[in-house]
């Protein structure tokens, strides 16, 4: 547990939990001490008295995984973390990024051991070995926070005001109102005692403060605020850390004093305007900033910018520039200055700025304070001297854009007052806790605010943060009240009702929530019918329900309908309301995988967003990759590429803030790379994103377990299945911790590491992994998911390498039904387990009922996709497989060249998937010995995957082997031998402890040494090859029977008829437990058994069975098979040369 200072005394106090710790904290710095031999240091309690006199909020940890967790759930303050030399790299290289911590110090009398970390990490401030130094380093770094320029908003000018606000304009929007609902806060005289004590119990056993406390409140004067802030007393640390949180409670207990400040500085503002002789005054602020923060200002240019507080800031440009060149140990922090231009005497509303030389301490600072609600207009970012000058012109337009909205949704909602319109606010901001006490605070003290809405607002703060019973609750409350006074509130019951449905949605109650906002859209119908935005917005919740459900062509209908009522209204923001629409018709229409009608929704919206909206606009970058993603589902992969990054350009230059929509453009474009084969490339943004999650999006871990299962993929892809294994575990741990309740995501993690186990041929370990994925979703939808037929369906794919065929089929068919059940006929997802079924038919030599789902399953590709789609591809690819098995070389042929044309459209720079197509052709192609085509397209092969893959890939083999047999075919055998060995080279590589592909590898090099007449080199790569084959598959497998023939022909080839013959006789038994009805394999087999028998002049036996061989061949081959007629002029040969040998002996008996 974490350990604190008491306020009592120096001893150390455990703490019942980090939120507690979390909470104590009520000005803006932490010093976070980490030692893990904390009860082994005798010096502990002097040290923490040292850190306490420079920041009164200091925590101690002993626990690694603690003190972590406490820096991620910390996002308000800034972290000054202290290390001992012990994990510190652990520590740092966890916690380094995030932006709460500002700076490192690690404290260590081994200084030279750990100098590499500041190196690697330039939040390192230094390594210390002496209290002292380290304790006056930490004084400069919080002298320089002191200087920072407060947490800043921009306010993009150009983006429409509505209920639907940004994160940061909202922000921006609670600065401007705060200063007047602080002036509305319900006055009590006791607010200053309570100020007071919440101070002395917030510092107790801190003297130093103490005593400034009883100063305060003996001495303190209401026109005293000014001097009391700019000294940078408790007063204005605790004032200035509340604005910056939004801490509504500690900003109600210093309300006397926040009210007192603002008039001083209305006060100095008028004295300002009348006495001053300048019509412009130039101020400026010192400061240092993070590099990225650099950029943010840059990226926002021409836009409003406010600081989250009030603004000291000096006349002397000398003294700004001082501050901002201030050396510092930090590398990653740069000099500013900002440069503030103010209009004095400028007609109409004015940003209050008052001079406070006559209250500092340090006059010669020439100090002017700026009020809390400040806004400026962000001119330029430029560079003088070293330093990042900001120019900025000081504007009342701020204040504007709050009436506006004020306006706005008091003209939206009625008796929304501006007290309730702040407190929404918190929500927008994701402050749901703070928006809920001030709201609870509000009902108490309504001072005339409507109940009803106030309710709603409660309610709303419940609902955001998941807590959905008390939430419903209050929303009904709130229905209540608005149907029962008269007249009937009737709109913003709707609205309420639109709520509760929007709390079953989020509960996947999804039939119940369609019957709210069903009812809440006949109320818009029926008595608002002019209400066409709320219809239109109501008609979009269901269809995106239906969506939700699978239900399409429901979705599809209310989706026309609110388009259709969008058409006819043609009020002035029609067009840009029509553009959601449109895209949410073509996210549908892409769902169906009707890819080229989507793509025209979407650029009907993406012309009427470039028309209605400034360049850069948010809507057009995600218009834009909703195209790519439909350019990416239709295999186009160069025009999905460029919409992609067009998107990701936007993002990236007009709201560097929206980190996970530029995560999104990350990862859009990572998965397009994935498809064409880039793998390295793809793992690069993939990587960029991650990093970007992980920085800037605390709460996204289900984001970052997608990016992380993204990876894992990748590199399965890559045949790193080690490091992929890693990226799904770390995923999976990510969905079991932070969203325990996700079945179908934790099932799609347990999958994924599923398929790499299969990958690694971890048989048993996959079908465990898919077995539990299975529980999930079966915990999930106990009626079933069409998600458990991707389950199913993998594990038959184990079961199939595992030669476990009857049960692969079971599994296949346990899919097949899901889907059938869950999607309507032909759903291009049932082609997938129509393909699997087929595979399975052909491993069992079931050639017709192979072909026959295969081509079920291309009748319904053909039907769904384009005719240039990559799964028609593959389909014609298993077709072509088969035709090749039933020796229909030239069908076969003609369907991988189908194959193979629509891979070139797809993937004109190539694909690996070509490649495979290109071999397959290849093989027929030598098959009907036609050679040197055959070579050419194994070339083509082997060209397309060196390009496409940075290292050694194993799937290069099948085309090494393949222009091997190529030059083997036209004799050119020692050119032939090297591509064997090769690929050969490579499999052993790959597979350590071997694999079953090497075996056909080392059966080539075995055939071109019989071919060169070494046969002790061929039999011995026959050897092996056996070897292998008896090592991977069963004792009866044809594949063992194959090489018990190759090594009984050389041995034959050699002389050795006997050995051959006791070679072929395992063969023999093998086809006949394969085929126990007799086949021609088997006919083969006595044949070779006889010829051997013949060349030991064994006559009797050979005739014997060739008869056999003869007997079988007439039962599966017709009469004039040139195997038939071999076989009846050996049986001729072998009776004549029976003959004479009996007319011999009987000459010699004579």
């Amino acid at each position: 547990m974490p350990t604190t200072i008491s306020r009592s005394n120096s001893t150390i106090s455990n703490h019942r939990s980090i939120v507690e710790n979390r909470s104590e904290n009520k000005e803006g710095t932490t010093i976070l001490w980490f030692d893990t031999d904390f009860s082994s240091r005798k010096d502990t309690e002097h040290v923490k008295e040292q850190l306490r006199l420079i920041n009164d909020f200091v925590l101690c940890y002993a626990d690694l995984e603690q003190c972590i967790t406490f820096v991620q759930s910390t996002s308000k303050e800034k972290i000054l973390l202290i290390s001992s030399g012990k994990q510190a790299s652990q520590l740092v290289s966890r916690t380094a990024h995030l932006r709460q911590i500002d700076s490192i110090f690690i404290f260590s009398l081994r200084v030279d051991r750990y100098q590499h970390l500041t190196r690697e990490y330039p939040k390192i401030v230094g390594i210390y070995a002496h209290l002292g130094s380290l304790c006056q380093s930490i004084q400069q770094q919080i002298d320089r926070l002191d200087e920072q320029l407060q947490i800043f908003s921009i306010f993009d000018q150009s983006q429409q005001l509505g209920k639907d606000l940004s994160k940061r304009a909202a922000e921006f929007l609670w600065f401007q109102m705060l200063n007047q609902i602080v002036l509305r806060f319900p006055r009590n005289h006791q607010t200053k005692r309570q100020m007071i004590e919440t101070c002395r119990q917030y510092y107790r056993g801190n003297i130093k403060e103490l005593q400034m406390i009883d100063k305060f409140e003996r001495d303190y004067q209401a026109e005293d605020a000014i001097r009391w802030y700019s000294k940078q007393s408790f007063v204005s640390k605790l004032v200035n850390q509340a604005l910056r949180s939004k801490d509504i409670d500690q900003l109600y207990r210093f309300q006397f004093f926040i009210k007192d400040l603002s008039k001083s500085l209305a006060r100095e503002h008028e004295q300002l305007l009348l006495f001053s002789e300048e019509r412009t005054l130039t101020v400026y602020r010192g400061a240092k900033l993070e590099c990225d923060e650099i950029d943010k200002l840059k990226a926002n240019q021409g836009r409003l910018i406010s600081t989250n507080g009030y603004l000291l800031c000096s006349r002397s440009r000398t003294l700004a520039f001082s501050l901002a060149k201030k050396a510092t140990k930090r590398t990653d922090i740069v000099g500013v200055v900002f440069e503030m231009k103010y209009s004095i005497g400028h007609d109409g509303e004015q940003v209050a700025l008052g001079d406070v030389v006559n209250f500092s301490e340090h006059p010669q600072k020439q100090e002017m304070l700026f009020d809390v609600n400040a806004s400026f207009v962000l001119e330029s970012v430029v560079t003088e001297d070293e330093v990042y000058v900001i120019r900025m012109n000081a504007s009342a337009e701020g204040q504007k854009i709050a009436r506006d909205y004020i306006e706005l949704m008091s003209n939206e909602a009625s008796e929304m007052s501006t007290e309730i319109i702040f407190g929404r606010l918190l929500c927008h901001m994701g402050e749901y806790d703070i928006s809920q006490k001030y709201f609870e605070r509000l009902s108490k003290e309504s001072n005339g605010n409507d109940l009803a809405w106030i309710d709603f607002h409660i309610g709303r703060a419940h609902d955001l943060k998941g807590e959905w019973l008390q939430a419903q609750e209050y929303y009904k409350r709130t229905y209540e009240k608005m149907m029962s006074v008269k007249p009937a509130r009737v709109r913003d019951a709707a609205y309420m009702l639109s709520n509760i449905g929007g709390i079953v949605h989020d509960q996947e109650n999804y039939d119940e929530a369609v019957q709210y906002y069903q009812q809440a859209l006949q109320l818009y119908k029926k008595y608002c019918p002019s209400e066409y935005k709320n219809i239109v917005q109501t008609l979009n919740i269901i269809a995106m329900i239906f969506r939700k459900q699978g239900k399409y062509d429901d979705a599809l209908e209310r989706l026309h309908e609110a388009l259709k009522v969008e058409q006819i209204i043609c009020y002035a923001s029609s067009h840009i309301d029509m553009a959601t629409t449109l895209n949410s018709i073509g996210d549908v229409l892409k769902r169906q995988k009707k890819f080229d009608e989507a793509l025209e929704y979407f650029k009907r919206a993406l012309k009427m967003q470039e028309k209605s909206y400034p360049s850069g606009h948010t809507d057009i970058a995600q218009t834009l990759s909703n195209i790519g993603c439909s350019q990416g589902n239709k295999r186009k992969f160069d025009e999905a590429l460029t919409y992609h990054q067009r998107a990701l350009e936007m993002r990236e230059k007009c709201c560097p803030a929206a980190y996970v929509d530029i995560a999104d453009s990350l990862n859009n474009i990572a998965w397009i790379l994935d498809e064409q084969g880039e793998y390295d490339e793809a793992i690069d943004y993939y990587k960029r994103a991650l990093k970007m999650q992980e920085t800037h999006n605390s709460t996204g871990h289900i984001h970052i377990a997608q990016i992380l299962n993204n990876i894992g993929t990748i590199r399965r892809h890559q045949k790193k299945y080690k490091t992929a294994l890693h990226y799904h575990q770390r995923a999976l741990e990510l969905r079991e911790k932070y969203n325990p309740t996700g079945y179908i995501d934790i099932a799609r993690s347990l999958n994924n590491i599923a398929f790499t186990l299969d990958s690694q041929r971890k048989y048993d370990e996959a079908r465990d992994y898919y077995q539990r994925a299975l529980g999930m979703q079966e915990k999930d939808c106990p009626s079933g998911h069409v998600d458990m037929a991707w389950t199913w369906n993998r594990m038959g794919g184990t079961f199939r390498r595992q030669k476990k065929y009857t049960e692969a089929l079971d599994c296949y068919q346990q899919a097949l039904a899901i889907q059938e059940r869950f999607y309507p006929a032909g759903h291009i997802d049932i082609a997938w387990t129509l393909s699997n079924i087929g595979s399975v038919h052909r491993k069992h030599g079931r050639f017709d009922e192979a072909l026959e789902y295969h081509q079920k399953a291309l009748g319904i590709e053909e039907k769904h996709y384009s005719s240039g789609h990559v799964n028609i591809a593959r389909s014609l690819n298993n077709i072509g497989r088969i035709l090749d098995r039933q020796d229909k070389h030239h069908e076969a042929l003609l369907h991988h060249q189908r194959a193979l044309t629509i891979h070139e459209k797809c993937h004109p720079s190539g694909h690996v998937d070509t490649a495979w197509t290109l071999n397959s052709i290849g093989d027929i192609l030598r098959k009907e010995e036609k050679y040197i085509e055959s070579l050419e397209c194994h070339r083509k092969a082997l060209a397309i995957q060196e390009k496409h893959t940075s290292t050694k890939y194993i799937d290069t083999v099948r085309s090494l082997n393949g222009i091997g047999c190529a030059l083997g075919n036209q004799d050119q055998f020692d050119e032939a031998l090297g591509y064997h060995q090769q690929a050969l080279e490579m499999q052993e590589e790959f597979y350590p402890t071997g694999h079953i592909d090497m075996a056909h590898t080392l059966n080539n090099i075995a055939w071109i040494y019989d071919n060169q007449e070494k046969y002790d080199e061929s039999f011995e790569y026959y050897r092996r090859a056996l070897k292998i084959r008896e090592q991977f598959h069963p004792s009866s497998h044809i594949d063992i029977a194959r090489s018990l023939d190759s090594i009984a022909f050389i041995l034959d080839n050699q002389g050795k008829h006997s050995k051959a013959s006791d070679y072929f006789q395992r063969a023999l038994k093998i086809y006949e437990k394969l085929h126990p009805n007799g086949h021609a394999n088997v006919a083969d087999s006595l044949s070779n058994i006889a010829l051997c028998f013949e060349k030991e002049n064994r006559c009797t036996m050979a005739l014997d069975y060739y008869q056999q061989a003869l007997s079988m061949y007439e039962k599966f081959l017709p009469v004039n098979h040139s195997k038939r007629v071999v076989t009846e002029r050996s049986i001729h040969r072998v009776t004549e040369k029976t003959q004479n040998t009996v007319q011999c002996a009987s000459c010699i008996l004579r």
